[in-house]
């Protein structure tokens, strides 16, 4: 009982603290955090080098890729054979020569799921040019830099993101547009290159505690 007597003097005590601040209109109330924005945050040099630096291979790969792989890409779009397409391993070894050639961990060509939504809906594999490569059509959840590589712009992930348990081995992702022969944009190519450098920068890491949080 004066348990339960101390604890409800105390809530009207509390109470009665709350009111009168709320009627005073106390200038010490909190405000809510603001939420940051890219546009509000200065990307260290470093970090822009990094991501030029992968976006650049991303825009030179995905050139390469235009006209005839660009039309391969299209008629295994239209074959819906996926892995079974006739080219299929030609394909994969072309974005196979670009990794080798570049020092990628990882690249690959990417279609949306919808064209009619490339602003919400998931991108798929067409192409993996990886050791152990991703099955055709599996998806990607969306990402802002898809849309903008596949509206035409090469464009790069907001951070860095760790392809181990650890943390430690850091890649950064950035994509472009590539074409086929009448120059129409038929798929965006990804690039993920190692990025050790955003191991001083954990705010720019998305698998790091300390991250921005900035992705758009």
């Amino acid at each position: 009982m004066k348990k339960r007597a101390k604890l409800i003097v105390a809530f009207l005590t509390l109470s009665l603290v709350m009111a009168c601040l709320a009627g005073c209109g106390s200038s010490n109330s909190e405000e809510e955090p603001k939420e940051t924005t890219a546009a509000a945050v200065t990307v260290p040099e470093e970090v822009q080098a990094v991501k030029d630096k992968v976006t650049g291979l991303a825009e030179k790969y995905a050139k390469k890729l235009d006209g005839d792989w660009g039309d391969q890409q299209v008629a295994l779009l239209e074959s819906k054979e996926g892995a079974k397409y006739k080219d299929y391993k030609d394909m994969k070894a072309v974005l196979d020569s670009y990794r080798e050639e570049s020092g990628a961990y990882y690249i690959y060509a990417l279609y949306p799921t919808d064209l009619e939504n490339v602003d919400s809906k998931p991108f798929m594999i067409t192409v993996d040019g990886s050791e152990d490569p991703d099955p055709y059509g599996e998806e990607y959840e969306w990402e802002i830099q898809f849309q903008e590589a596949w509206k035409g712009t090469p464009a790069a992930a907001r951070s860095a993101w760790a392809d181990d348990e650890e943390g430690k081995d850091l890649c950064w992702s950035a994509f472009a547009p590539f074409h086929d022969s009448e120059g129409n944009i038929v798929g965006i190519l990804g690039v993920d290159y190692p990025a050790p450098e955003i191991l001083d920068f954990p705010e720019w890491n998305r698998d790091s505690d300390q991250w921005n949080k900035i992705e758009e």
